[in-house]
């Protein structure tokens, strides 16, 4: 009797489950709680909830330890969240797979990066690639925002900061460009354009927080004890740029962000900064094995597009940059 019930859990389980169920389970436990699994999978909160509620109950096992907080966790759920990310994994090979054409052609491709580089990239990479998936899709957003189409499994390929990604696992990693911090001042800038306390006489144009860019500025600037009045701060890489060249301040931004706004480079200043310089390094990133030869091919194609059709142009007005700049593997 006893062993027949467990037949009879054990058939209500694989009766239940479904391939959505695992897929709530894994991003909920990746992202260290109900709130956050949300967010990222476009779900209610209460809609997780009961996803995993129902889960749990399916396995007859606890699979988050919610007497702390942050939930953490269960023995159990350690054990499902490892043969879980396989089983996404192998899924969605599977989808893959079945989805090319003869020509190995993918039925879907999906790319995030940052606004700093969708402008330079985007529509040159589809020219030069198009044949490589039936469709594509190419976003921008600030990294939060990458990061979470990424888990959600909404995006196949990230490009983004290095710093970002240095840790993730499973993943395969390409380096694409690593480009220096810059200084930008107006074209009638009436203080000496160097990084010193005497720029706190002009106002800082920062960029936000919520942007990579921001938060390393800041980082750098409070290791060199440098502080400067909060006043105005840009999501967007041209408002940043055309404020400066306006004639609002100056600012601190990378060759590549100059580079979406056309004309910019006539509009401004450009100097490298001498003490504390410091530098962008920016990597491709897809889940491992996800997108066979795909993912090493379209790397390659970024960085040709950057060494024939984007540096160039940035070294013809600023041809100190040309010794800052790698492309790749440094």
């Amino acid at each position: 009797m006893e062993r027949n019930e467990r037949r009879t859990k054990h058939g209500k389980l694989l009766g239940s489950f479904e391939f959505r169920t695992l897929q709530v389970f894994v991003t909920t436990a990746e992202q260290g709680g109900m709130t956050r699994g949300a967010e990222v999978l476009g779900m209610t909160q209460s809609g997780v909830s009961q996803t995993i509620a129902a889960l749990e109950e399916a396995v007859g096992r606890q699979l988050f330890d919610r007497t702390v907080r942050p939930i953490v966790l269960t023995g159990a759920g350690q054990a499902l969240l490892t043969k879980g990310k396989k089983i996404l994994a192998d899924v969605q090979q599977a989808y893959l797979e079945a989805a090319e054409i003869e020509q190995a052609q993918l039925a879907h491709l999906s790319i995030s990066m940052p606004e700093s580089l969708a402008n330079v990239l985007g529509p040159p990479l589809y020219h030069r690639a198009s044949g490589m998936a039936k469709t594509w899709r190419i976003a921008n957003g600030l990294f939060p925002d990458q990061l979470s189409r990424f888990n959600s499994h909404a995006s196949d390929i990230m490009i983004t900061e290095e710093s970002h990604v240095s840790s993730m696992i499973g993943v395969e990693r390409y380096m694409i460009v690593t480009e220096p911090y810059v200084l930008i001042f107006p074209k009638d800038f009436p203080l000496e354009t160097e990084l010193g306390p005497h720029l706190m006489a002009s106002k800082l144009i920062r960029f936000s927080l919520r942007s990579s860019v921001g938060r390393k500025t800041e980082a750098q600037l409070g290791r060199l004890q440098l502080k400067f009045p909060e006043e105005i701060e840009f999501d967007s890489v041209t408002a940043h740029s055309q404020a400066v060249a306006y004639g609002e301040g100056w600012g601190i931004t990378t060759p590549l962000c100059l580079f979406q706004t056309p004309g910019i480079l006539e509009q401004l200043i450009v100097k490298p900064i001498g003490r504390g310089s410091f530098n962008r390094r920016m990597a491709l990133v897809a889940r491992e094995g996800m997108l066979g030869g795909a993912t090493r091919a379209i790397a390659e194609e970024c960085r040709a597009i950057l060494e024939e059709d984007v540096f160039p142009t940035i070294y013809a007005s600023l041809p100190w940059l040309k010794d800052m700049i790698v492309t790749g593997e440094e």
